[in-house]
């Protein structure tokens, strides 16, 4: 029941926001910024699942290596100077990039960017993108696409890929109801690898 309850939303936004937006195929080159997040743990997971070469992005080294085991191939923890020299060092330049925070390293984000990439934006939890130069977009030719949630045919493939890879919805935690206050400040830290759930 947790598994389930954890996949419709969180699932469908990464599944809309990887095929439908950003037309993720087999062979390419992935960042999923932030990962321990829901939406970005089942990106990771379905663009393993998709045949992508998928790198992550995490304020936590822990988190990093708990992505690794979920099948990215290498991740660099943003709290630390040149996180994305070492991307751009490990990875070349990515295909598509899958971001949920928004705010002051967005443009860094762009820099690593191949020319044409993609760029899926399905949330903003650290605002506003300041020095934003759209130079880079136009010399790179590069897509900036929007996505949240989805259609009843994103949601129905969502449910065939899970159902054909048999992936499984990371969990963090389980709260009953009356101790949501304490899921809430949990999250709020940045603390949880997944999605966390509340039970009646």
């Amino acid at each position: 029941f947790e598994q389930a309850s954890a996949l419709p939303l969180a699932g469908l936004t990464a599944y809309r926001t990887l095929f439908t937006r950003c037309a993720l195929r087999q062979g390419e080159r992935v960042l999923v910024t932030g990962v321990g997040g829901g939406v970005a743990l089942f990106a990771l997971q379905f663009a393993v699942a998709a045949g992508a070469e998928v790198f992550v992005t995490s304020g936590s080294d822990e988190k990093i290596e708990r992505a690794v085991a979920l099948g990215a191939r290498a991740g660099a923890n943003y709290r630390k100077d040149g996180w994305d020299k070492l991307l751009k060092k490990e990875a070349g330049g990515f295909d598509v990039v899958i971001d949920g925070a928004g705010g002051p390293g967005f443009a860094l984000l762009l820099k690593l960017c191949k020319p044409a990439a993609r760029v899926g934006s399905y949330g903003g939890t650290l605002g506003k993108v300041p020095d934003f130069s759209p130079q880079l977009l136009f010399w790179k030719q590069l897509n900036l696409l929007g996505s949240t949630m989805g259609s009843p045919a994103d949601f129905a493939g969502m449910i065939e890929l899970v159902n054909r890879h048999g992936i499984v919805p990371v969990v963090d935690s389980v709260f009953p109801l009356e101790r949501g206050n304490e899921a809430i400040a949990r999250m709020g830290a940045g603390e949880q690898f997944g999605k966390m759930v509340l039970s009646l």
